[in-house]
């Protein structure tokens, strides 16, 4: 499917627009930290300046969406459009805080985690040779590209239903944007987040089919103390990625559950209302609403999606075609070259240990198993996304019909 996208530049692509968004989320204010170069590779540090200055925009700039939007409810007469109006005000006011709370009292921890985010990459990339460059394959490059649409749909929307643009329009427009991009800032925070890890799942992966898992199938009682020390090692370090990748992925999520849980109650509500509106205004804006309502469908999927890849690469590790083998078919052969006197006593033990590291491997993955729950509520999954198509299609449904009944009542009176 994602033949086209099988080119070398590709993964170098994915990296140059990351880093790119990385610039747009450091300008609208969302990410207060800045990119450095150490000995070891890039690293991120704390930015004062960007901070303070992000915080005090955020703030102007919210107060007068929050300005903007009272004066649209006292204004408004349309009940769909107040119920619209009033989602988004009131919605948006704990995701601002949470933002705000997060530059000023998480900021070390938040740092924290980039970096580690950024050591594990460069581990995993150290695994080959010669090391690969970028991020990612196609079917990275396809939802980072339709994150790329959601973020500019985020910047001109309100382009459309504008007639005349003036500097009022353009103070509110900015206002808008910053705190729209930024309480959306944790959906696509999230999407690339997971995109990661599933990323960095994929290549471990790799790892292990192609290097470790071949080797362990070569071995038999031939087998020298140097392979078998050799297979040992990439065992360990295997091993030691797998816990790093569930231990940062554990890490993220406890950070930021809460923004995600409010940001996808958020995105819910919001589509309901610009449904709402969507029916009940069956003119021209209907088909902005449309628009607004499909765009926001289209980051829970790049959500799902994103969090799917990686439950999916986790879950090939535990298949049998990845070929890493099987602890009981190990132990076996243990038996068998314990009964060859000719082997030596420290042969035979490296044996053992590589035996129970496998068997360990494997109730560590039993146990700590990858997935992504929010406040224990729900877990995000196509399951999940699927069943939330089928109750907005019910709800577009009868607000349909409310619609067509209202208009018989009327047409007969």
């Amino acid at each position: 499917m994602y033949g086209i996208f099988h080119l070398t530049s590709v993964p170098k692509l994915n990296a140059l627009i990351l880093r790119y968004i990385f610039r747009y989320a450091q300008l609208i204010g969302v990410i207060f930290f800045c990119l450095r170069k150490s000995k070891d590779g890039e690293r991120v540090s704390n930015c004062k300046w960007i901070k303070w200055i992000g915080i005090t925009h955020r703030i102007v700039t919210f107060c007068f969406f929050i300005y903007s939007y009272f004066l649209a409810i006292i204004l408004t007469s349309q009940p769909a459009a107040k119920i619209l109006h009033v989602f988004r005000l009131f919605l948006s006011i704990p995701i601002v805080a949470l933002i705000l709370g997060y530059q000023t009292l998480r900021g070390p921890e938040i740092i924290e985690l980039f970096n580690q985010f950024l050591q594990l990459f460069r581990q995993v990339r150290n695994l080959f040779k010669p090391k690969p460059n970028g991020f990612g394959g196609g079917r990275e490059l396809i939802l980072i590209l339709l994150n790329l649409i959601c973020l500019f749909h985020e910047l001109t929307y309100i382009w459309v239903a504008e007639k005349h643009f003036s500097w009022y329009f353009w103070i509110f427009w900015w206002c808008d944007v910053s705190v729209v991009t930024g309480t959306n800032m944790f959906i696509h925070l999230n999407c690339m987040a997971y995109l990661s890890i599933g990323v960095l799942y994929s290549e471990v992966n790799k790892y292990v089919r192609t290097h470790l898992g071949t080797q362990l199938q070569k071995m038999n009682t031939a087998t020298d103390e140097k392979e078998i020390r050799r297979a040992h090692n990439r065992l360990e370090k295997c091993i030691h990625l797998y816990k790093e990748i569930h231990n940062i992925s554990t890490t993220f999520q406890r950070i930021f559950v809460l923004p995600l849980f409010l940001a996808m109650i958020n995105k819910v509500l919001l589509i309901t209302s610009l449904g709402l509106r969507m029916i009940l205004d069956l003119e021209y804006s209907s088909l902005i609403f449309l628009l607004l309502m499909v765009k926001h469908i289209l980051d829970l999927f790049l959500l799902t999606i994103s969090v799917q890849g990686a439950l999916n690469q986790f879950w090939i590790i535990r298949r049998p075609n990845l070929e890493i083998g099987e602890a009981g078919k190990l132990r076996n052969f243990q038996r068998t070259v314990s009964q060859l006197l000719c082997r030596k006593l420290f042969e035979y033990f490296l044996l053992v240990l590589l035996s129970l590291q496998l068997e360990i491997f494997f109730t560590h993955l039993n146990i700590y198993q990858f997935r992504v729950s929010i406040l224990g509520l729900f877990e995000i999954s196509n399951k999940l996304f699927l069943k939330f198509l089928s109750a907005l299609t019910c709800w577009l449904a009868f607000i349909a019909q409310y619609r067509m009944q209202i208009r018989n009542v009327y047409q007969n009176t």
